[in-house]
This record gives C-alpha cells, sequence and structure tokens, in this order.
C-alpha cells in the first residue's frame, strides 16, 4: 500500500499545533564548508545546531521547547532528570529550567572523582542540584531518578521526571523534522537540495530525519553515527519515528530497515576520542573555523568524511551535516588532544624529512 506524502507547510502546521514553549534562538543557519568541500570533491554544509543559544547551545535546546511544556502542564514545582556526567543533555536542560524558572536535580552517572570540567563545570555553574551516582549501567538511571523523585513528592513537592515523559524520545524526533524543513528552507536560495544528511545520532535525531524523508517523499539519504551501543538505533529510531507520526497525525510508517545507522565510529567506547575523530575536529577547526567535540561531533563528522573517501557518499553530492553542539567536552579530552596535535607535527616533520 502507497503511504501519502505531505507537504513542508502540512509538517509545520502539524508541529505548530502542540505544546511549546520558546526556548532557542531557531532556525538556526547553515553554512557552507568551502575550502572543505574543495579538499573533498562534494558540496558540503553544516547545520549550526550548536548555535542553539543558551549556556553553550546545542540541539537538545530543540527537543526541550516540548518536553517543558509537557512539564509545566503537569504543574511541577521542581525537575528531575538523570543522563550521563559529561552529557550535553544535562547542560541545556539546566539551562532550561532556569529560564522557565524551576529548580532541577540531575541524577548524573558518574564516578565520584569525576574531573568537574566542561558540561558538568556548567551545570554547577547554572545551579543545578547535582547527584554524581557510580552506577554499572545507563539503564540504572531510569531507577535512580525514580528514586530522588519518590523522595521529592514525600517532601511534599511537585516533581516531574523528564525522563519518563511522553516527550522525551518523541520531542527529538519533533525537532529533527523541524531541523530538516529548515535545512530544505535555507539551502533552496542556493538551488541546493540535500542528497545526503548526516547527524550523531543513537536514535531519537535519527528518527526526526527518516520521518521527515519518507513524508516528503524525497530521495536523501539519512545517516546517524552512533557514539555509544546503548541502544539498537534502527529499532530504537522506527518506534520514535512512528510514535512522532502518531502525535502528528501522520499516516506514515519507517521501518528499521529504512533506518541507516552505523557504529563503526565508536571507538573503544562512549567518550573515548578516536584518532578519526581527533582529525575530524582538526580538519572543520582548521578549514571552516568550525569546532567540534570529541564525544559526538567529531565521532560523526569522522564517519562522513570516511563515508566521502570511500564514494559511499557520491562526488559532487550535496552534504548536510548537523552540528549537534558538545564543545565543553572538547576541554575535557585536553590531554588527548594535545598528544594528538603533536603526534601529528611528529609525523608530518619526518614525511618532510623522508622527502628530502
Amino acid at each position: 500500500m502507497t503511504q501519502p506524502t505531505y507537504t513542508a507547510d502540512d509538517l509545520r502546521a502539524r508541529i505548530a499545533a502542540l505544546p511549546r514553549v520558546r526556548l532557542g534562538f531557531l532556525p538556526t543557519p547553515i553554512q557552507r564548508c568551502a575550502h572543505l568541500s574543495a579538499d573533498l570533491g562534494v558540496d558540503l554544509w553544516v547545520k549550526r545546531d550548536d548555535l542553539t543559544g543558551p549556556a553553550f547551545g546545542g540541539n537538545k535546546m530543540r527537543n526541550l521547547e516540548w518536553r517543558m511544556a509537557e512539564a509545566q502542564a503537569s504543574g511541577a514545582d521542581i525537575l528531575v532528570f538523570g543522563v550521563e556526567a559529561t552529557s550535553n543533555s544535562a547542560r541545556q536542560t539546566t539551562a532550561a529550567a532556569n529560564m522557565l524558572g524551576l529548580p532541577l536535580v540531575l541524577v548524573l552517572r558518574g564516578h565520584p572523582d569525576t574531573d568537574v570540567q566542561g558540561n558538568l563545570l556548567c551545570d554547577l555553574v547554572l545551579g543545578a542540584e547535582v547527584r554524581l551516582l557510580d552506577l554499572p549501567s545507563y539503564h540504572d538511571l531510569g531507577r535512580a531518578v525514580a528514586e530522588v523523585v519518590d523522595e521529592l513528592r514525600a517532601q511534599g513537592r511537585r516533581p516531574w521526571s523528564l525522563n519518563h515523559g511522553k516527550m522525551f524520545e518523541v520531542g527529538a524526533a519533533l525537532a529533527t523534522v523541524e531541523n530538516f524543513l529548515e535545512i530544505l528552507d535555507l539551502l533552496a536560495p542556493h538551488g541546493r537540495r540535500p542528497e545526503a544528511i548526516y547527524i550523531s545520532s543513537g536514535g531519537k535525531g535519527l528518527a526526526g530525519l527518516a520521518l521527515a524523508k519518507k513524508a516528503l517523499g524525497l530521495a536523501v539519504r539519512v545517516v546517524g553515527v552512533s557514539c555509544t551501543s546503548n541502544e539498537d538505533p534502527w529499532q530504537y529510531a522506527s518506534d520514535t519515528a512512528n510514535a512522532a507520526a502518531a502525535l502528528l497525525d501522520l499516516a506514515v510508517t519507517v521501518s528499521p530497515q529504512e533506518i541507516e545507522a552505523t557504529y563503526d565510529y565508536i571507538g573503544p567506547g562512549y567518550g573515548i576520542p578516536t584518532p578519526d575523530g581527533m582529525d575530524a575536529i582538526l580538519a572543520f577547526a582548521r578549514r571552516e573555523a568550525i569546532v567540534l567535540d570529541p564525544v559526538y561531533t567529531g565521532k560523526a563528522a569522522a564517519g562522513l568524511l570516511d563515508h566521502i573517501r570511500r564514494g559511499i557518499v557520491p562526488q559532487g553530492a550535496t552534504v548536510v551535516f548537523i552540528h549537534t553542539g558538545g564543545q565543553p567536552a572538547l576541554f575535557t579530552q585536553s590531554e588527548a588532544i594535545v598528544r594528538h596535535i603533536q603526534a601529528r607535527r611528529a609525523g608530518a616533520a619526518r614525511a618532510t624529512e623522508a622527502r628530502a
């Protein structure tokens, strides 16, 4: 059975009907990478979701517009959110809570001796109550958050768990549906339409891109580069896309087989820099003055660059890389990055000597 296609205006109208609070500086701009385009033989653009505004920006500020509306509607007087200690989402959630005048308890998975740097430092500066827990797995955070919610409720508070809200996954998908529409709008005056879109995603953000692609009936390749193997991005993105489609009343179904995701660029594990990721950071910084991070965007950019060099992205293609933010994490890996830069310089010097 053929599924219907929708117009961009259809999608905008359906998104506009949902409860939302405005937090970010949207739409974010798109930047053509002239130098990298020439280097790589493609037409490369970067969607600057690192410029969404509050507290260093980042893509999470988009989905927080729906998640915070849900929290406000609950009548909450305090928010609880559980995530990794290094999380960009923790920083942006704290910023959003401050903008709405709501206190926030962050339940963060990390070791007690975690270096107070990067996003964790930002969380403290922004004033979140931070509870740092040494949990065995990311999946233990749900239980820990529920315990904090029960504790606050026993104190007479009205807590809201951002982890357990209906909009936790769906809000991320709505955010990238809207971002997809922005990309189309911003490229149109240049006579361009994306042939491939790359994003750092474990599933939620990828879901919205896949849904928008299918709802609009566009032949664009959408690739999610995972930074962790905690989830199955194929099934997770499919489920989330379909939940978002239901919320928007779209007669569209996205199957796991329609999701393109890769684990190939994770390296040793989540939050551990890779040589290719650091090379990508240096390439974008030195050729385009765009700063990526070693946890998410650096690894996603490494995947994109590898796909271009291997011909998976064909020469001449118009490619969009969504910069999801996360630059504070750069400072948590300063030693690894400096060592990498020094090793590159030493290698270049040896190569010069060999040619002499």
